[in-house]
């Protein structure tokens, strides 16, 4: 297994050709992608962003700044841009995703944003990082279903993910895009139908951020649609970065 603090490798195919860097939700690990790993092998090869204080991170200090996030992945990716690469990035993490391929000396096949709106249009809430903790994990768990019910009883691993989680939005809130350039690869912005949090509508404005092509996907399903529709997305981003499933995929 090779790995880095920020960029984890759990099965390097020599042979592929392409990997996919996948950049989880706000609040969650690399594990939230596990499944991918075989499921995209021998031809692609999933590389997952590990972001401090979570999983394996949990007691490494979050950063609650969005471009300083993506700064920390740009300089972890370097060792896995010798071939043709792309992201997904899931909901904050379309975010870090577009910020990150922003930094990078070379520029992605293909960006694939997941349940975000456009960096430049995203949706304003009311901010809540600042509040008591109780009142804080209230607002997450009413806006906000990504977080197993068996977790949200474990008041002790609620405790060990709360600095992360309150530096997730907070990273969020205080976001302000600054790239008018254009990202010189093309963007797929995919979303839920019943996705309550970003509107299938927003998705359109991810057009605005590349000079070359774009498309919008739906699929059924609210924000964390990906779990129930992870087969269609792979075959998307299959069909979209030119490859074909292979007969011998685990």
């Amino acid at each position: 297994m090779t790995t880095s603090l920020w960029i984890k490798r759990p099965r390097p195919l020599p042979d592929a050709r392409a990997r996919l860097i996948c950049v989880p939700h706000g609040g969650g690990g690399p594990s939230s992608f596990a499944r991918w790993i075989p499921e995209l092998a021998p031809d692609i090869e999933v590389c997952l962003v590990h972001l401090p204080g979570r999983e394996s991170r949990l007691r490494d200090q979050p950063l609650d700044d969005m471009h300083l996030i993506a700064q920390r992945v740009a300089e972890a990716l370097g060792p896995v841009l010798d071939r043709p690469f792309a992201f997904l990035g899931h909901s904050m993490g379309a975010v870090i995703a577009y910020e990150t391929a922003q930094l990078l000396p070379i520029a992605p096949n293909h960006l694939f944003a997941s349940a975000s709106s456009a960096p430049h249009h995203l949706e304003e809430e009311p901010p809540v990082s600042h509040l008591p903790d109780e009142e804080f994990l209230a607002e997450v768990r009413r806006a906000y279903d990504g977080i197993p019910e068996a977790v949200w009883q474990d008041a002790d691993l609620m405790r060990l993910m709360l600095p992360s989680i309150r530096a997730d939005f907070a990273a969020y809130e205080n976001y302000r895009w600054r790239h008018p350039g254009r990202l010189a690869c093309p963007i797929t912005a995919m979303g839920g139908d019943a996705d309550p949090l970003v509107p299938v509508d927003s998705l359109t404005r991810w057009a605005e951020l590349t000079s070359v092509e774009a498309r919008v996907q739906v699929f059924p399903g609210g924000h964390f649609y990906l779990a129930d529709e992870r087969a269609a997305v792979q075959r998307l981003i299959r069909e979209s970065l030119g490859l074909v499933a292979s007969d011998s995929a685990a």
